[in-house]
């Protein structure tokens, strides 16, 4: 009797060591998750690395050098300066006629006509002792009239002249003969073709016929 109640004795001491030993599993199972909680939470994954540009380096179009051009710009010249004279060569002498034939005793119309043939406005001097229409034989070789004869000017008469520009001057011839000092004594001219020839200083036209009928 004294047996088997010492062996009760030791069963229920036995059960309560083991309870002791283990524990209930609710509380194992709160005690690691306080542990998860306080672990701190783990790093991220490293990334992956960088995939290999070799190829697409390798496979680019070489990059063109860019050339930059500098212009310089040239200021445009001046203007022509109107004030220069007119060179010879710039100017053109001509005559014309009223018409192309009259009759003797009548006065034709001989128009002495200078124009500026150059691509710039210049000055000219186109003074009266200047200008000069003149009547001639076809030859040339007899002088009959001039316009200067009976008319003495030094008096300059400067003209800014444009390019394409024309001075036309006038003059109704008596048909009659005249000579340098402008002599009285006159004679008039016979029927016939003759040639009337202007001039500017040193420049002289072209002849041009006038009939007298």
């Amino acid at each position: 009797m004294v047996a088997i109640g010492g062996v009760v004795v030791a069963l229920v001491v036995l059960g309560w060591a083991a309870g002791g030993f283990f524990g209930d599993g609710s509380q194992v199972e709160d005690t690691n998750a306080g542990v998860r909680e306080s672990q701190p939470p783990s790093s991220p994954p490293p990334p992956p690395p960088p995939a290999s540009t070799t190829s697409s380096t390798s496979s680019a179009a070489p990059t063109s050098a860019v050339t930059t051009t500098t212009t310089t710009t040239t200021p445009p010249p001046p203007p022509p300066d109107p004030n220069l004279p007119c060179p010879d060569t710039a100017m053109q002498v001509t005559v014309e006629l009223g018409a192309p034939q009259y009759q003797v005793g009548q006065r034709p119309v001989l128009r002495l006509v200078v124009a500026n043939a150059g691509t710039v406005p210049c000055t000219r001097d186109l003074s009266r002792s200047l200008r000069e229409v003149l009547v001639t034989s076809v030859d040339g070789a007899n002088r009959l009239w001039s316009s200067k004869d009976c008319y003495q000017s030094n008096e300059p008469d400067l003209r800014i002249m444009q390019p394409g520009e024309r001075q036309q001057y006038e003059v109704k011839w008596a048909g009659r003969t005249s000579a340098p000092g402008c002599p009285t004594r006159r004679t008039t001219v016979q029927a016939g073709t003759y040639h009337v020839v202007g001039r500017l200083g040193g420049l002289t036209s072209g002849a041009v016929p006038l009939v007298l009928t």
